[in-house]
């Protein structure tokens, strides 16, 4: 059984039941990321989900873990650009106590002064660490050229003295503004029956969120300008990032969207992977993802090569485009790309942790609740008319903006493309 249970305050359950596993997997995703910030506040969204582990009224913040690792269950969040979820997961019979344990860390969080200025240090290490993953830095790289003035343009994890400088009622305000019950999902997936579920949501987070929240769904509507940002670093490997127009979450392309990007660079037996890598040995990663927002889509070209054939990857990466706009997929590539789309789906719904968080975002983006027929039934109907309408749209050098980081090559990074 799948379904959306509506409360009177305007937080959503999202449910799915799956008797044959022994488990209960909860999550609280909520509408906030860094998404909606603004350079002043950029980074406090991932600082608060940080903190919100660092101790209840009841609990210091060894306890909470304590208390998560003595019933045998793992506790653990995420922020991403738009939404942030703290989740459980557990054998059927602790289901009650993680609820507890996350309506404890959202609802009754101290923010104890000395615990934020230990957790500012550990951030600004976990920033240190992105920094010196330079396949991360081209990409928030790429964020920042695509996104421009937009608020997706920024990091997830902020600017450093921004961690710096966050007081506890910076913290407070934000969660004020932010954490709504209209922009709230309680997702919970695995052996429990639906009134149990409801019963948990009812008892530990229903009337709990601010009531003076603000957070609305009025995310702007990127409009595209080609742009080019570097970064020279004496590294081994040079990092390209190239980004193109992409379609905004659950659109009526997103399918074929998907099927489009793992023929073109989601697997080892795409034509990007086949031709960069396996015939030219230009490059050892090479691969591209979707990122779908609330109005807003973002499609990722990476490639990883060193400095002298940097020109080789690019032209290469263009003469495929190029191809690919010309004369679209191949009904082989359709048949295959469908068959994969379909197992990727099938096998997901295998991990009650991953239906947790499709489900959450799902009916958070769209209202709707992950329906497994529903996709298979999309996906078999997608067609090579389809596909094309989305290279044309997305596959755009032209509105392409791209990233580079490593050594200076001997071409000119801006003409790349």
């Amino acid at each position: 059984m799948n379904g959306i249970y509506r409360f009177s305050s305007g937080l959503r359950l999202a449910y799915k039941c799956n008797p044959s596993v022994r488990s209960v997997s909860i999550g609280v995703m909520t509408g906030v990321g860094s998404g909606n910030e603004i350079r002043a506040n950029n980074g406090i969204s991932h600082f608060i989900e940080h903190m919100y582990f660092k101790g209840t009224k009841d609990k210091s913040a060894f306890e909470i873990v304590e208390y998560v690792d003595g019933i045998g269950a793992q506790i653990n969040a995420f922020t991403s650009k738009q939404t942030t979820c703290f989740y459980t997961l557990s054998i059927d019979s602790q289901a009650d106590n993680c609820a507890r344990i996350l309506s404890e860390i959202l609802f009754e969080s101290t923010f104890d002064e000395s615990e934020m200025e230990r957790e500012k240090g550990v951030v600004l290490e976990e920033i240190s660490m992105c920094e010196d993953d330079n396949s991360d830095v081209v990409i928030d790289l790429l964020s920042e050229a695509y996104f421009g003035e937009n608020p997706l343009a920024m990091t997830i994890l902020g600017e450093r003295d921004n961690v710096k400088n966050f007081t506890r009622q910076d913290l407070i305000d934000y969660i004020s503004r932010n954490y709504c019950a209209e922009s709230s999902v309680v997702s919970i997936v695995g052996n429990i029956t639906f009134d149990k579920a409801k019963e948990l949501v009812e008892k530990y987070f229903e009337g709990k969120f601010s009531s003076n929240c603000k957070r609305k769904w009025q995310d702007k509507r990127h409009e595209t300008k080609p742009c080019v940002k570097s970064k020279f670093k004496d590294i081994e490997q040079s990092n390209v990032a190239i980004g193109f127009p992409a379609f905004e979450y659950d659109s009526k392309y997103s399918m074929a969207e998907l099927l489009v990007n793992t023929i073109v660079g989601g697997g080892m037996s795409s034509r990007l992977f086949q031709e960069i890598r396996e015939k030219r040995g230009l490059a050892y990663n090479v691969y591209t993802y979707n990122s779908s927002y609330v109005n807003n889509g973002l499609l990722s070209l990476y490639i990883g090569t060193n400095v002298e054939s940097v020109k080789n990857a690019v032209d290469c990466t263009v003469d495929i485009i190029q191809e690919l706009r010309k004369n679209g997929l191949t009904k082989r590539e359709l048949e295959r790309g469908i068959e994969q789309l379909k197992g990727s789906y099938v096998l997901g719904q295998e991990s009650g942790g991953v239906m947790m968080r499709v489900n959450a975002k799902n009916v958070l983006f769209s209202d709707n609740i992950f329906d497994i027929d529903e996709k298979i039934k999309a996906i078999e109907n997608i067609t090579l008319e389809q596909t094309k309408e989305v290279i044309d749209y997305s596959y755009d050098l032209s509105k392409a903006s791209l990233a580079y980081v490593g050594k200076k090559p001997d071409c000119d990074v801006n003409k790349l493309i």
